[in-house]
């Protein structure tokens, strides 16, 4: 499961990159780790409305749900769905071709299992500039989006890195990304492997990481680890 993401850009520098507004700039906040275990709201651009940058709650509930985003979460985790699972739940189905989005992210992480030990990966690219990672949205009862990252098999140089599934995040460039938001795009039928991949490096950072009430200012910097088979991609 990939349960944090990392915003570290500057909302003028996602605006040019994108050629997208906040709708609500004065919400943005740069953020080194978002913790998706905790209700966490992220950047998005959805099929609907592409024309603005929005924010939703991570952790993609039903459409029209009305109770606690906790409650839901407890019974079934929905921060990542496997693209092969959506068209397998009835509540979840249609998403994949009406209600595409993209969250806006600097970068990700990823976890390697290791003698028993696991080791945090941080997944960016190599400028450390802002980049998309495809996404599934709804509507809350109240107006609200919540949203999931959608996650593929398909691979790549870096999936190696993270070897507690098989499934990895899709990445998007700001020029690419609306591909994925293009409403006659079937993404069922291996049009997933059309869209352009993007460059992205990896290196191991600090297992403070894995502390949830510990962020400091060198959280992302690069550590290495002893004997470790893996330490950077790129």
């Amino acid at each position: 499961m990939f349960y944090k993401l990392s915003n570290t850009t500057n909302l003028l520098d996602i605006e040019a990159a994108f050629d997208v507004k906040f709708k609500f700039p004065l919400l943005f906040k740069k953020t080194p780790i978002i913790n998706g275990l905790y209700e966490q709201t992220v950047p998005v651009i959805t099929m609907k409305h592409p024309e603005v940058i929005n924010y939703a709650i991570w952790g993609l509930l039903p459409q029209d749900y009305k109770d606690e985003w906790e409650n839901f979460q407890n019974i079934t985790n929905t921060l990542n769905i496997s693209i092969n699972e959506l068209p397998k739940l009835h509540w979840l189905e249609n998403f994949i071709n009406t209600q595409r989005c993209v969250i806006i992210v600097s970068g990700f992480f990823a976890s390697y299992l290791h003698n028993g030990e696991i080791h945090p990966f941080y997944v960016h690219k190599k400028d450390n500039k802002p980049f998309a990672l495809a996404g599934v949205y709804s509507r809350l009862d109240d107006g609200f989006l919540s949203v999931g990252i959608v996650l593929s098999k398909s691979q790549n140089e870096l999936t190696n890195i993270h070897n507690l599934g098989k499934d990895f995040p899709i990445a998007l460039s700001p020029d690419n990304y609306k591909s994925w938001l293009k409403v006659d795009n079937d993404f069922l039928n291996d049009g997933i492997n059309n869209l352009e991949s993007i460059d992205l490096i990896a290196h191991t950072i600090s297992k403070e990481f894995y502390k949830n009430n510990i962020i400091y200012d060198s959280i992302l910097e690069p550590t290495n680890y002893k004997n470790l088979p893996i330490y950077s991609k790129g």
